[in-house]
């Protein structure tokens, strides 16, 4: 294995961490603004006497739908193995985006 191969192998991995890093973060935002506009539907229909909520049930129903996320992002990073350079990516990608 020579030095070039080495770097170039860096590099890459640290740009494809970048791009996953940048695209995770926006994705993450339209997602919690969908999430945020469905609590002010609820809401605004709630105040309205349209639907009636059971708020215990819900919360048990978010939680499970996060608890689901969790698992499933576990799964992926113990099966995707991280170099430094990608994770280093990941994350300056991340706080760019």
């Amino acid at each position: 294995m020579n030095l070039e191969s080495l770097i170039a192998d860096l590099g890459y991995a640290g740009f494809a961490g970048f791009v996953v890093g940048f695209a995770v973060k926006k994705l993450m935002n339209i997602f919690l603004m969908m999430v945020g506009l469905y609590f002010l539907s609820l809401f605004w229909l709630q105040s309205k006497g349209i639907i009636d909520i059971n708020w215990m049930q819900f919360w048990v129903f978010v939680k499970s739908l996060f608890s689901g996320v969790d698992d499933f992002v576990k799964g992926v990073l113990k099966t995707v193995a991280f170099s430094s350079a990608f994770a280093g990516g990941f994350f300056l990608g991340f706080k760019v985006g």
